[in-house]
């Protein structure tokens, strides 16, 4: 499985830009196989989302721009041949779950051609949130952002750091997975998304010409 992280340039996964990014490679007995960084200097930039990560404007005008940093990124992902990718948030659009960090990858992906988007597609995104929801009843979680997971979990944290972040989710892939099965939040996901249906077919919307965007969901 791929476990990653990015700091990014805002919340709106259609125009956020990738500022860190970290990468993890892990076999199916949770052994790391290898690691990846990525560090991209933005087009434009957002000093609310500094606040959150960290990173100044002056630090990220030194590393180069997402163009010429994916082509390793992409070499990395092909190398390492899986078809998972694990990230900590998702959140509901349209009806349907998204998945943060995967959504934004896509979308800068895509923006380079149809090789790198495909790379990623082909991964089957899972969540570490949703991972957590399934197995609640066997914590006392306060809520489920990273920060909290971690905290009932006895799990270390310098939130909002790319690395950081990654190997949380990786300690929490580690204690929690063997006690479930993807199936588990496959089923799970879809149960989120089917409350979400009935939701918009009580307050039902005008019809919206398809885009590109839709391949996100």
């Amino acid at each position: 499985m791929i476990i990653f992280d990015l700091e990014t340039t805002g919340t709106n996964v259609f125009d956020a830009e990738i500022i860190t990014g970290h990468f993890l490679a892990v076999d199916s007995k949770f052994n790391l196989r290898s690691e990846y960084v990525i560090q991209c200097n933005p087009w434009k930039w957002s000093y609310e989302a500094e606040q959150i990560h960290g990173i100044t404007k002056d630090q990220a005008s030194k590393y180069k721009k997402f163009s010429e940093v994916y082509p390793g990124l992409l070499t990395w992902l092909q190398a390492m041949d899986d078809d998972q990718m694990w990230m900590h948030t998702n959140a509901k659009m349209f009806g349907k779950l998204t998945f943060y960090d995967h959504a934004v990858l896509r979308l800068r992906m895509m923006d380079m051609g149809d090789e790198p988007y495909f790379e990623i597609e082909k991964h089957k995104p899972y969540s570490t949130h949703t991972l957590c929801k399934v197995l609640q009843s066997h914590f006392n979680f306060e809520g489920f952002s990273l920060d909290l997971i971690c905290k009932e979990l006895g799990i270390e944290l310098k939130h909002h750091d790319a690395k950081s972040d990654t190997f949380a989710c990786y300690e929490i892939i580690k204690k929690l997975l063997p006690m479930t099965t993807l199936e588990d939040l496959y089923n799970y996901e879809r149960e989120v998304e089917n409350e979400s249906v009935g939701t918009i077919k009580k307050h039902p919307k005008k019809s919206r010409k398809l885009s590109s965007v839709d391949r996100l969901f």
